[in-house]
Parts: structure tokens; C-alpha cells; sequence
């Protein structure tokens, strides 16, 4: 059976033992509740901050001049270039009236061709149109060029009426379309438009609705 004397060491030797592991804890920088605060850990913070990101976009500009390139197909002859200049008004930020007046001189038919014959006089070739348009902006958004270039970007429908002559015809007719548009700088935009001028045409005797369709790209300055 253990006597006083040993109970009592026991007891002295347990409490030594605790005092020097608290003691040993809080040279350690360890409290009861976990890590002390006076010990905690820097927070590193980035050199380099993230640069805001510009994109151009139309402020308070509401008009475009601008010019077209592209290629123009005329029923019943073939794809011929065409040519033309635009300016456009910005309504509302998702409206924007448009007149464009186009040009293309157009190749023989192919049944010209094959009988060696011309059914029009040289000039009748040409093919112009002054259209006046309505667009309401469908989407909204960003292209992306690459991984640094965003740009702000609309598809628009388009849609009125058009003055057509062509093969000694002077028609009014229709003209609807899409576009779609992107700002380069805070000063000039591109847009590339897919449209269809719609007019009935009398040729050798034949009249008919014809569906001429036309792809084009432009450049316009804003101000």
C-alpha cells in the first residue's frame, strides 16, 4: 500500500510536469485557444494590381459616316463587286436610323453568254440603290480578338424601303438585312451587313420579284 510519503512526491512530481509543459507552451507562442495572436502568420499581399480594363464604346456620339466593300448578287446575273457610302443615325442607344447608297456593274447573264448576245445597253449593266433603313439592336456584347483585345459589339435587324434601278428598271422596293457592328475606338466602328433588296423587275418581257443579296463590310467615323 503506498505510504504519505510516496503519495505526496507523486503529487509534487505531476504538478512540476504541468507547470513546465504551460510554461514551455507559452514560450512557444501557444495559448489554450490555439495560435497566439502575437504569432500570426504575415498576410502577403500583390505587388502587381490588375489594370482596369478600357473598352471603347459609343459615349455621346450619334452619328456614323462611313463607306462599304463587298459583293453584291444580282438574280439572274452573277456576283459582282459593290461599292457604297453610309451614314447612320443612333435614335436611341438600341435604334439607329440608316441610308446607304450602293453601286455594282453587273456581268452577263449566263443565257447572254451562250447565245453571244446583249439584252441591255452598257449602261443598263449598272446596278445602284439608295435605301433608307430602320435598325433595332437584337443582342449586345463583347468580341473578344485574342486574349488582351474585348470589344463592345450589337447585331441589329434591319429593315425599309430602297430605290432600285437596274436593266432600265427605276424600282421602289424593299430591302431587309442584318448588321452586325463593333466599336474599334471611341471614334470609329466596323460592321458587317447581310441584306436582301427585294423589287419586281420587267426583263425581255418578263416581269418577276427579284431577291438581290448583298454581303459588305464597313469602316465609319463617329462624331
Amino acid at each position: 500500500m503506498p505510504t504519505p510519503i510516496k503519495n505526496t512526491a507523486l503529487l509534487g512530481f505531476t504538478a512540476l510536469f504541468a507547470v513546465t509543459n504551460l510554461a514551455y507552451a507559452q514560450e512557444a507562442g501557444d495559448t489554450i485557444g490555439g495560435i497566439n495572436s502575437d504569432k500570426r502568420p504575415p498576410i502577403i499581399e500583390p505587388t502587381n494590381q490588375p489594370k482596369p480594363v478600357k473598352v471603347a464604346k459609343i459615349d455621346t456620339e450619334k452619328f456614323e459616316l462611313g463607306a462599304f466593300i463587298g459583293l453584291l448578287n444580282i438574280e439572274d446575273f452573277n456576283t459582282n463587286p459593290v461599292l457604297g457610302i453610309s451614314f447612320s443615325y443612333h435614335y436611341k442607344p438600341n435604334i439607329l436610323a440608316q441610308i446607304n447608297h450602293g453601286r455594282s456593274t453587273a456581268s452577263h447573264a449566263s443565257f447572254e453568254e451562250n447565245s453571244g448576245l446583249n439584252f441591255l445597253a452598257s449602261s443598263d449593266y449598272d446596278f445602284t440603290y439608295t435605301e433608307l433603313l430602320a435598325g433595332y439592336r437584337v443582342l449586345r456584347g463583347r468580341s473578344f480578338m485574342g486574349k488582351n483585345v474585348k470589344l463592345d459589339s450589337d447585331i441589329y435587324l434591319l429593315a425599309g424601303l430602297s430605290q432600285n434601278s437596274f436593266a432600265d428598271n427605276s424600282k421602289i422596293g424593299y430591302s431587309f438585312g442584318a448588321s452586325y457592328r463593333t466599336v474599334l475606338t471611341d471614334t470609329i466602328t466596323v460592321n458587317i451587313d447581310f441584306k436582301d433588296h427585294i423589287f419586281n423587275r420587267e426583263f425581255i418581257g418578263d416581269g418577276k420579284t427579284t431577291h438581290n443579296t448583298e454581303l459588305t463590310i464597313g469602316l465609319n467615323i463617329l462624331f
